[in-house]
């Protein structure tokens, strides 16, 4: 049985690499760049509250891959494990830059007010090389 690693740290953190734009085709990106996407949005579309989404595609990595994990005690493993799946797409990805928002989506799931992510300064090299944002939405949970 897995260890819930909000028992031992107190935080977690999921990591999604996300294509948003006016024009993005979701179909069009999974078929070029041959990766299954965790989520898409159409154009347009409405979320519950009325609100309109703008297009969005976003990979989480390979599911079927023994090393994929939806939650991560590290924010920099799980950014170094995408990474490491979207490296040779990148050229790929500059044409989505163009026209949309190229995001590296990270969530920070917090029990406890102390600490938080830590990331190496060969990481954020490589995030900046990869010429994405990072974006860190955090929530305080009190689930254990």
């Amino acid at each position: 049985m897995a260890t819930d690693i909000r028992v031992i740290t107190g935080h977690r953190y999921t990591v999604e690499f996300r294509i948003f734009g006016e024009t993005v085709d979701p179909d069009t990106i999974t078929n070029e760049l041959d990766l299954v996407p965790c989520q898409v949005r159409a154009d347009a579309s409405r979320r519950a509250d009325g609100k309109v989404f703008k297009g969005m595609w976003g990979f989480d990595g390979d599911r079927n891959d023994g090393s994929w994990q939806h939650d991560w005690s590290s924010l920099e493993d799980g950014l170094t494990y995408l990474l490491d799946k979207l490296w040779s797409k990148r050229k790929a990805l500059e044409k989505y830059a163009a026209h949309g928002q190229l995001v590296w989506w990270c969530g920070h799931f917090q029990s406890s007010f102390g600490g938080g992510p830590e990331l190496s300064p060969s990481l954020l090299s490589r995030l900046g090389e990869f010429g994405a944002a990072l974006y860190i939405d955090n929530y305080f949970s009190d689930d254990e």
